[in-house]
């Protein structure tokens, strides 16, 4: 039976990293840009496991002031513990496996875990019908590590809000508009309606259409108020001060009376009153009917 290798004890790996640092700087000087692309030792000081993601978090033994890192990656078990040392090259992680002692190098998002086989049997054209059937290899759409779920859900719930007051509600329309304005799930997937159904669930984003308002016939058109007109002052008519002068009387009378035609002049019947203007012309004058 093969032992699984111990870990030597924190003080005693820092002298000999510290005599490394010696030897470097006085045996086998090297730049300063190679020094800081070579491994650097670190050990790790806490591990979350939960949903098939694991959350690392090393200090460096390599510094002085042990900065410390993080990293994700997809995994089917915890693959590391506290304690366990940890190689760090910029973004690259490299440990030893628990189970079979080989060398696992990863970078953060990395996938150990083989999902598709996971969830071979789900339909992801099928909508679920509560937020509870999301299974734990789900969970890794919508972010890794501690608080990854309400993260994803906070971002994306400003789309999900646009899209709702377009009228793009529904996890199918959804997904559809996410996968074509080039949106991805945290791990990089697709969207499905099955996990946009999820989504819409964490966001809590209303999924009811915008109310349209109908579009006004010429019938329809409500009338505007009109603006309430000042009463029409009556024009003030001059006052008669006593006397008129002609000129003044004369304009009014223009004004107000119009002129008046004269009675035609009646014919007179009476014969002798027909002598006497005849008379007066000196051709006629009237005999008496007994002369």
């Amino acid at each position: 039976m093969r032992a699984r290798p111990s870990r030597r004890p924190v003080a005693e790996i820092k002298d000999i990293l510290s005599a490394e640092q010696k030897i470097d700087q006085r045996i086998l000087p090297v730049g300063r840009k190679k020094r800081r692309d070579s491994w650097k030792l670190a050990v790790v000081v806490e591990v979350h496991f939960a949903d098939f993601g694991m959350e690392v978090h090393v200090e460096d033994l390599s510094s002085q002031n042990h900065q410390k890192y993080r990293f994700f990656i997809y995994c089917d078990q915890p693959l590391l513990v506290e304690g366990d040392l940890v190689s760090r090259r910029k973004e690259t992680f490299s440990f030893l496996h628990p189970q079979s002692l080989e060398d696992t190098t990863v970078v953060n998002g990395d996938r150990l875990v083989d999902f598709e086989a996971l969830e071979k049997d789900i339909d992801p054209s099928i909508i679920p019908g509560d937020v509870s059937e999301i299974l734990p290899s789900e969970r890794r759409h919508f972010g890794s590590g501690s608080g990854g779920t309400a993260k994803v859900s906070g971002t994306l719930r400003s789309v999900l809000e646009d899209f709702a007051k377009k009228g793009i509600v529904g996890p199918k329309l959804v997904s559809h508009y996410l996968n074509e304005t080039g949106r991805v799930t945290a791990d990089g997937s697709p969207w499905t309606p099955r996990v946009a159904f999820f989504l819409i669930a964490l966001s809590g984003v209303s999924q009811e259409k915008p109310v349209r308002q109908k579009k006004r016939t010429a019938g329809s058109k409500p009338q505007k108020a009109r603006k309430p007109q000042p009463h029409a002052r009556a024009k003030k008519r001059p006052r008669s001060s006593g006397t008129l002068s002609g000129n003044s009387v004369s304009q009014s009378a223009k004004k107000t009376h119009k002129p008046r035609s004269e009675p035609a002049a009646r014919l007179s019947t009476d014969v002798d009153e027909w002598a006497r203007m005849l008379s007066r012309l000196g051709r006629v004058s009237r005999k008496d009917d007994d002369g």
